[in-house]
């Protein structure tokens, strides 16, 4: 076992140095690389992707084998001190194991390095509220944080609590004291984690993401006590953020709900990355704060369509823009611009076809003609 976790540990040392985010290995059709999203084989592996997984389970997922044959798939961490680290998420399968393993640098990267705008970082600058970054899976939302997180750590006397599942990166010693904890090994749920990070007095709590009622409450409630509060979601858009975030509660709590967000939330912020010329990835970024104006729309109007529609035309308005907050057709017209990505790349990559041609107008961009 000990030469197959070795061998793992090499994989993600090689194929981190190249930049590819990901790993899947397969019991019964070889292994493949992600790099700027595109999925690859491995030309001639050379090594038995069963094995591997089997591996895998037995050093890494608490329960081993058992956690795979009672609920299917399991997900956890990879550190064997190589230069890169893995999150490993396990599956069976109709041909038998697979799993993939995301590629994390030890570096945890500046948000000078990522192009964080000035927006995003006055966000950290705020004691206490909610922040909420958003995005399909790989889009870069836990890099964000840690960036953001990490220039805290760095210069600010202060204490950082996160909950993740499974742990991604590993904050550096620092000037703040940073607490990790493993959902699912060090805590039993998101929940449960957020209450006992406020009996520590942090000054930011992470929950790594919400996907219940449960989790969206007590992340809301330790907002509204004094805390920042960071954590993410998977939705396109900032509009479709807050309508999945109201949606996880019964209709009766939704007034309440919409009532405490609009008096806790700081900002949203929804990423994507597209692959730019050259290679790599560019991130394009919807940003959103809680301005009086914001707060009114997320009190809503009692038409859930509306609302929705209401926050994407303040994000594209004069009276968005003029609060700081960027559309994302505005960003990726931006990247379009200043010729990081095609203009193939930029439609691809916009969720609406009309705002974007008149986000590129704007810029001197001729739009492309409509088929």
């Amino acid at each position: 076992m000990s030469n197959s976790i070795a061998v793992v540990s090499s994989l993600l040392d090689e194929y981190g140095e190249t930049g590819a985010s990901d790993i899947h290995l397969t019991s019964n059709r070889g292994a493949f690389f992600v790099r700027d999203k595109t999925t690859r084989k491995i030309q001639d592996f050379g090594y038995d992707g069963g094995k591997l997984i089997e591996a895998l389970i037995e050093s890494c997922v608490p329960g081993g084998a058992d956690e795979i044959d009672n609920f299917g798939q399991a997900d956890a961490s990879f550190d064997e001190a190589g230069k890169y680290r893995g999150r490993l998420a396990v599956r069976s399968e109709q041909g038998g194991l697979s799993c993939t393993l995301r590629i994390i640098s030890r570096d945890i990267p500046t948000p000078s390095s990522l192009n964080l705008p000035k927006q995003v970082r006055n966000m950290w600058g705020r004691t206490s509220g909610l922040i909420g970054l958003v995005g399909q899976t790989g889009s870069g939302k836990s890099t964000t944080i840690a960036s953001m997180n990490n220039l805290v750590n760095e210069k600010l006397e202060s204490s950082i609590y996160t909950l993740e599942k499974p742990i991604e990166y590993l904050y550096p010693e620092g000037k703040s004291l940073v607490i990790q904890r493993e959902v699912g090994v060090h805590v039993p749920s998101y929940a449960e984690g957020v209450e006992n990070a406020k009996r520590s007095h942090p000054r930011i709590i992470v929950v790594g993401e919400i996907l219940n009622a449960e989790t969206a409450r007590s992340a809301l409630l330790a907002a509204a006590s004094g805390h920042l509060v960071v954590t993410t979601m998977h939705a396109g858009t900032v509009a479709e953020a807050v309508d999945s975030f109201i949606s996880m509660f019964t209709p009766e709590e939704q007034g309440l709900i919409r009532t405490q967000l609009s008096q806790s939330l700081v900002g949203i912020v929804a990423q994507s990355l597209i692959p730019q010329k050259g290679g790599g990835l560019a991130m394009a970024q919807e940003i959103a704060f809680n301005t009086p104006t914001f707060a009114e729309l997320l009190r809503g109007s009692g038409n859930r369509s509306n609302d929705t529609k209401y926050i994407h035309q303040l994000l594209l308005g004069s009276t968005g823009k003029a609060e700081g907050m960027v559309s994302m057709e505005e960003s990726v017209a931006a990247l379009v611009k200043d010729g990081r990505i095609t203009l193939q790349a930029g439609y691809s990559a916009a969720r609406d076809r009309s705002a974007f041609d008149e986000k590129l107008g704007q810029f001197g961009i001729r739009p492309m003609a409509r088929a």
